[in-house]
């Protein structure tokens, strides 16, 4: 008989995303497939094992229904992804599932760094992966000692670890995208549905302080194995695909050899994806928008040259200009990342950041809190700094929790930033006129519709 093995995304009050080791609240309606299952399901889909997915986040489930369905389900191991913006509900829930003497193997961000304190705190605690594309849980399984990587297990009384595989290319199986698909994942701006999430490359080889992705070891994924997944997605009728890759364009070559695969084979995705404006060019952004790509998001992060420096962004105002010019030309839609709240901003320099997203004719535009994540270096500057508590590991950076001060802002002004962010970027008349001509199908249009009215809800009522 196959071993059953759950894949687990816990629900509870608010509708968290947990992904890619940055866990946060959701700030609208939005929420994609986590990541880190998605690969996981790569490493198991041998034919050996039985593969189920609960995320109870997204099927809108509640905690009693979920252990009900998991006791219905009675896995033989469960992958579990936790949070930091969700971490106290889940310490609840995980003593509950160990004292049922369910194995679990759990990941998250801070496991990266703290696997040793997680694992003795919790001692029925069978282990933790440290790599989301690593494949120790399979040889785990088969107990092929000598292959296991990027995982902690607990063997009776000893913790043992085994390092991740740090080569340049990792190869991969292709992940069970139909235990996904079917869920009710949603972003504002898809087209169609079902929509599917994947990754050509894992981590991020720039270096910006405030980020865990700057301390992942940057690998990447065979051109050939790229196109495998794209085909068989092809199969299920995917009509989208938000690629969450940190950083693309790093590998020119072997991006461009998949861009002319993409236009060559018709697939017809809709496609949205990551990446820097330092990095893009005007013939590879045209490229991208023929092989089917209409929404590409770019960390910018501040409007504040001081800011962008002192956090090791290496770009400047000019070059995020420029790069902004490029996308609009490639009549790609733009979805810009800023940062608040980083422990050397000034009040007047967040509101320059404020001011300089109004300034860009941007389609989206996500206002986000700076959190010191475990293993990064803003949190080795929060702690030395004093301007955090070492042992607080639950944060989010969808302003719903402060757990870094500022050294030049008071908690009224972060409240003032909030509103004035929200309000002068998405409530100008001539953005609204621009966001609706653009609405591209009737989804798309209920997506955009329904995330505003969350976002307003929590922006404008919460801080009352």
């Amino acid at each position: 008989m196959k071993k059953k093995i759950l894949l687990l995304n816990f629900p509870w009050k608010k509708l968290y995303i947990r992904d890619y080791y940055c866990s946060k609240i959701s700030k609208g309606n939005y929420i994609n497939a986590p990541i880190d299952l998605v690969m996981q399901s790569w490493t198991l889909n041998t034919g050996e094992f039985d593969l189920a997915l609960i995320d109870g986040v997204v099927d809108n489930k509640t905690p009693e229904e979920i252990l009900q369905d998991i006791q219905s389900y009675n896995p033989d191991l469960i992958i579990w992804l936790i949070g930091s913006a969700s971490l106290h509900e889940d310490k609840i829930f995980l003593k509950r599932l160990l004292d049922l003497d369910f194995e679990v193997f759990l990941t998250w961000d801070i496991l990266i760094t703290e696997s040793d304190k997680f694992m003795k705190d919790y001692p029925k605690l069978k282990g933790v992966i440290t790599n989301f594309i690593g494949k120790g849980i399979y040889h785990y399984l088969r107990w092929e000692e000598d292959q296991m990587d990027a995982i902690v297990i607990r063997n009776w009384s000893e913790i043992k670890k085994y390092p991740e595989n740090k080569d340049r290319f990792f190869s991969v199986n292709i992940p069970t995208q139909e235990l996904f698909i079917q869920k009710k994942y949603r972003m504002p701006f898809v087209r169609k549905y079902p929509f599917a999430t994947t990754i050509m490359t894992y981590g991020c080889p720039f270096k910006c302080s405030f980020c865990i992705m700057s301390k992942l070891w940057y690998q990447e994924r065979t051109l050939e194995e790229m196109v495998k997944e794209l085909d068989y997605m092809k199969e299920l009728w995917v009509k989208e695909i938000l690629f969450l890759d940190q950083t693309l364009w790093i590998n020119r070559e072997n991006f461009k050899k998949l861009l002319h695969i993409m236009i060559e084979k018709k697939y017809n995705f809709g496609r949205f994806w990551f990446s820097r404006v330092d990095v893009m060019d005007k013939e590879t952004m045209l490229l991208m928008k023929q092989a089917g790509c209409h929404t590409i998001r770019f960390g910018v992060e501040s409007g504040n040259e001081f800011i962008l420096k002192t956090y090791w962004k290496w770009y400047n105002l000019e070059i995020i200009r420029n790069g902004i010019k490029t996308a609009k030309e490639s009549w790609l839609n733009l979805l810009w990342t800023f940062i608040l709240w980083l422990p050397e901003e000034t009040f007047e320099m967040a509101k320059e950041t404020i001011k300089f997203s109004t300034e860009l004719w941007l389609d989206y535009a996500s206002f986000n809190f700076a959190v010191p994540r475990y293993g990064t270096d803003l949190r080795a500057e929060a702690e030395e700094k004093w301007l955090i508590d070492s042992s607080i590991d639950t944060m989010d950076q969808s302003w719903n929790t402060i757990v870094m001060w500022s050294r030049h802002m008071t908690i009224h002004e972060v409240e003032k930033l909030r509103k004035l962010a929200i309000r002068s970027f998405y409530l100008r008349p001539s953005y609204l006129i621009n966001r609706i001509r653009k609405l591209k199908s009737w989804t798309e249009f209920k997506e955009n519709l329904i995330n505003a009215i969350n976002l307003f809800k929590d922006t404008f009522w919460k801080w009352n």
